[in-house]
């Protein structure tokens, strides 16, 4: 888990670095563009404009060392142009002499210096000139440099040329300044993003390690472990929710497993003891020969009680394993009148008031062993508690497309807390244990699950002398 942790939280934050690096790439390239051009056209318009004035100038004077009003205006137009771009403004002849030079601090005449060949040749042959260089050592630091033809004679070859000169290292202290924001920015929104994409990765992670360290309860056969919810309804919650779930339903399962070893363990040791303990008294004498009918009916009573658990669990069994249930189309009043005519013995014996309110007929389409086994059980358990003398009500009717079936006993009451238990494997109230030690506490449960099986509920009241049970179904 903790390997997963960390793979996650490299990968995001390999990502976030390359998007961080590739953001950082472009902008650069862009704010550099961006300064190139600036200073491009900042070097074009002083060119520009420092040939307009040379051409103005030679066009009202015979030399350039003429101190004319029009000298003094070019002057100081050429030292204004040099203090607007920061820069230097050559002004030469054909072959590249130097024959001004303006600068941000003046404009002053030159003899004797030249300017590279290489910038002339680019200008009487191209029309232009551009490079960054010192211009033969005219500049204190590499610069850009631009060239262009102020003035051509009647064959149009170039006479005067300007060239314009901006130190480069403004360009790369703006660059430097811009990506150092740039950076600062960047690393503070990284840093930050790594420790969000950290917790973030940490809180994904967390409920897994949680499970993991659950299961490993489990696995030791501690049930009791369960993952705190996290406070958003997102995949992890559903997945959290759903572990703590099937945690619940294992812990319910090993708790029904333990109980159903103990009740089975206790519903058998017991008419054993007894079956165990009236034939050994048989067969060593203990109990007299005119005696042994009345026990060996005894023991007759035991072993159909173990066959009817053994029955029951057997029932239990099939209707747990999941197999898809079998219905078909018959009649359901005539199955209840045939099941209430089976116990007419018993129902004299107990001079049972018995009142059924049912249709002569109703066609339903189930399964049909398993809902006989379920009103079978309800009428065996309600005949076995009602008192000498009561009565036993059936109704049964078809009401928004289900089947609606209640009986009601009269006798003792079930406690409201036997009421929510009733329905569970091996499950018996003290009245039910005191009155019918042969029951195996499973006919309910069968009841439960047959019901559940066909999309029913089964539901238990009792109070004022009465219980009642009653059941619905789907009618198909």
């Amino acid at each position: 888990m903790r390997g997963l942790f960390f793979r996650n939280f490299i990968i995001y934050a390999l990502v976030i670095c390359v998007s961080f690096s590739a953001l950082g790439g472009i902008f650069s390239y862009r704010i550099n563009s961006f300064a190139l051009q600036e200073k491009m056209n900042t070097l074009s318009d002083t060119t520009e404009k420092a040939a307009e004035s040379t051409v103005s100038f030679l066009a009202t004077s015979v030399s350039l060392e003429e101190m004319a009003p029009a000298a003094r205006v070019y002057r100081t137009s050429m030292t204004q142009l040099a203090s607007d771009s920061d820069g230097t403004i050559f002004v030469t002849d054909s072959v590249g002499q130097m024959l001004l030079v303006a600068t941000t601090e003046g404009c002053y005449s030159q003899q004797g210096g030249y300017v590279p060949q290489k910038a002339v040749s680019d200008v009487l042959e191209k029309g232009s000139y551009y490079e960054i260089s010192d211009f033969n050592g005219y500049l204190s630091s590499s610069s850009f440099v631009l060239g262009a033809p102020a003035i051509s004679g009647d064959d149009g070859v170039p006479e005067i040329l300007v060239f314009v000169a901006v130190p480069s290292d403004t360009t790369l202290v703006f660059f430097v300044n811009i990506m150092s924001t740039f950076f600062f920015m960047t690393v503070c929104v990284l840093i930050m993003t790594l420790i969000a994409t950290y917790f973030v990765t940490w809180s994904s992670v967390r409920p897994l390690k949680q499970i993991a360290s659950a299961a490993k309860q489990f696995a030791r056969g501690d049930y009791s472990a369960r993952i705190p919810l996290p406070s958003h309804h997102d995949e992890i919650f559903e997945m959290a929710a759903s572990f703590n779930n099937m945690a619940e339903s294992i812990s319910n399962n090993e708790t029904m497993r333990r109980d159903l070893i103990a009740n089975v363990s206790h519903d058998l040791r017991t008419p054993m003891t007894t079956i165990g303990g009236f034939v050994d008294g048989m067969l060593d004498g203990t109990i007299p020969y005119e005696k042994q009918e009345h026990y060996l009916k005894i023991v007759s009573s035991e072993i159909k009680r173990l066959s009817r658990l053994a029955n029951g669990m057997l029932t239990v069994s099939k209707l747990e394993s999941g197999d898809e249930l079998v219905k078909t189309n018959f009649d359901v009043c005539e199955m209840v009148c045939r099941i209430v005519f089976g116990f007419e013995q018993k129902i004299n014996e107990k001079k049972i008031d018995l009142d059924l309110d049912i249709p002569e007929t109703l066609n339903i389409k189930a399964n049909h062993d398993g809902l006989f086994q379920v009103i079978y059980n309800l009428f065996d358990n309600a005949l076995k508690f009602v008192d000498q003398g009561g009565s036993i009500k059936i109704y049964l009717a078809e009401k928004n497309g289900r089947l609606n079936f209640h009986i009601q006993n009269t006798g003792s009451e079930i406690d409201s807390e036997s009421l929510k238990y009733i329905f569970e494997r091996f499950y018996k109230s003290d009245r039910s244990r005191g009155s019918n030690p042969n029951g195996s506490g499973l006919g309910l449960y069968i009841v439960k699950t047959i019901i559940g099986r066909h999309g029913g509920d089964v539901y238990a009241k009792s109070g004022d002398g009465k219980t009642e049970f009653y059941f619905n179904i789907p009618i198909s």
